[in-house]
């Protein structure tokens, strides 16, 4: 049987783990971020536990999809690129880590 068929009693979703990347990029503090990617029913979900906020100080989390494990994890760099590109002058406030134990 596969964990996607399994009877889930009443919750909403389960998803799996696929992998957990760390990307290195010197415009982060600690010149990393790591990137959690989920399998999902029928497709992929891949979550950075670093993200850049707004001009308001707002956290502007972002995601990256895919039909495969390696769309969703390029789809999430790419996003990360365009939003540390967008930024101007970034200082270790200008971002928001997610809890640790996320990852």
């Amino acid at each position: 049987m596969s964990w996607s068929a399994i009877n889930l009693r009443g919750a909403a979703s389960l998803s799996r783990v696929a992998n957990i990347y760390e990307v290195q990029d010197l415009r982060v503090p600690s010149t990393r971020y790591k990137i959690k990617v989920l399998e999902r029913d029928g497709d992929f979900l891949a979550v950075p536990n670093l993200c850049v906020k707004t001009r308001t100080g707002e956290p502007d989390w972002t995601t990256g999809l895919g039909r495969t494990e390696l769309e969703a994890l390029a789809d999430a760099i790419a996003r990360m690129g365009e939003a540390l590109g967008a930024a101007e002058r970034l200082t270790p406030d200008d971002f928001e880590w997610s809890d640790p134990r996320d990852f």
